[in-house]
């Protein structure tokens, strides 16, 4: 069977334009068209080079709302994810030049069909640090096509990059707004950018790289620290039974949560299927974020460094000194740039002295517990006056018999 390219000289241009290159890029010269395209190929590449052409010119710029503008846009998007398609899936690296640009597309839908080309091809070393910006693009969806992108790098960079920035527990195509610290009393340096991909408030976590280097930023929390600078493990064992509350508290309300959630019967209204299984998906994610956060709070040194963790508060919670409010400083290996995150009590003190009370109690069981080196001799006393009162009843039978 005869095979056709769809991919268009209008299309290519309408790519370019998108992504802002040049025409003169190298790709321009570049054809997929192996095969000549029959006089209905060609009907349809002027329809479709019309629709390209009435989107680039009339309603790429203006407006989404527009609703003259909204079939049209839609259109030539789906037209152009196709022309992405085809450039990945030729695995020919001499598309790049064009596809790479797209990247920076206004359009998510397009950054991701972009990235999936990239993906395929295969991401080049040389475009590393565009790529580091995708992955930390507003919309969850790009986040998560970049980070499918990242695995197929080669090299050890890509692979450390990959990792660090994880698959996006956060789903849909609407872009997220960095959150005001200052609502949660914490201080940012300034000109600070948001890790979108490391953060989540319902966590108690927000993550930042900066310009400044680690140790101007150490100088900037040190000023506002009630302690530190402490070495991460000297945090975690001054605050060890602090932090497993407040970790016992997470999860009980989490596993509530859950629970209630998927006690509920799927409804019978068809209507209403829909937003359960979005509360379900939610239930989900929540439940992986909540994985995902434990894991990131080990601060392995591949990702970290030497990280120095600064207490801003703390506070006293029933027999307890928290660390309420305290921010984690490291030199992030990924992406090769200084970086802190903030991190604040999210549980309510109320959860926090329930897993108080109940760490105590196992702790006052695990002190009156017998120990194991003082079993042994029990074990063998009690075993010998067993042994003595068997051979006892023993010699009173034997008398009984006249034996």
């Amino acid at each position: 069977m005869t095979a056709y390219f769809s991919l268009t000289s209008g299309s290519i241009m309408a790519l370019l334009l998108v992504g802002g290159a040049s025409l003169s890029s190298p790709a321009w010269a570049t054809s997929l068209a192996a095969y000549p395209i029959t006089p209905q190929g060609t009907s349809q590449e002027t329809s479709k080079n019309e629709i390209l052409k009435t989107y680039m010119t009339s309603c790429q710029a203006k407006p989404i709302k527009q609703a003259e503008c909204d079939k049209i846009r839609q259109n030539a998007i789906d037209l152009l994810k196709e022309d992405l398609h085809t450039l990945g899936s030729s695995a020919d690296p001499n598309y790049l030049p064009t596809i790479l640009p797209i990247l920076k597309s206004q359009e998510p839908d397009l950054r991701i069909a972009a990235a999936d080309a990239v993906g395929m091809i295969g991401p080049p070393a040389s475009s590393l640090d565009q790529l580091t910006v995708l992955a930390n693009d507003p919309v969850p969806d790009v986040r998560k096509a970049a980070s499918q992108m990242l695995q197929h790098g080669k090299g050890e960079p890509f692979a450390l990059l990959a990792r660090r920035t994880g698959i996006s527990l956060r789903t849909g195509r609407k872009p997220e707004t960095p959150p005001d610290p200052g609502k949660f009393g914490m201080p940012v340096i300034p000109d600070s950018t948001y890790l979108f991909f490391a953060s989540d408030v319902s966590q108690g976590r927000l993550t930042y790289t900066t310009k400044t280097t680690t140790k101007d930023n150490m100088a900037f929390f040190k000023q506002k620290a009630k302690h530190g600078p402490l070495e991460l493990d000297g945090f975690n064992h001054l605050y060890e039974k602090a932090l497993a509350d407040e970790q016992q508290a997470r999860e009980q309300a989490q596993q509530e949560v859950t629970a209630t959630m998927f006690s509920q019967e799927p409804p019978t209204d068809p209507t209403k299927l829909d937003a359960y299984m979005k509360q379900l998906e939610q239930a989900q994610g929540a439940m992986a974020a909540q994985s995902q956060f434990m894991l990131d709070e080990l601060y392995p040194p591949e990702f970290f460094g030497s990280p120095k963790v600064y207490v801003l508060e703390e506070r006293k919670i029933g027999q307890r000194n928290y660390p309420t409010k305290y921010v984690v400083v490291y030199e992030d290996q990924a992406l090769k740039r200084p970086g802190f995150r903030l991190c604040w009590l999210t549980v309510s003190d109320q959860a926090v002295k329930t897993a108080q009370m109940t760490s105590m109690m196992g702790e006052a069981l695990e002190k009156h517990a017998p120990r194991e080196e003082d079993m042994a001799p029990a074990i063998k006393e009690k075993s010998e006056k067993e042994r003595k009162k068997f051979k006892e009843e023993q010699l009173d039978l034997e008398k009984q018999l006249g034996l």
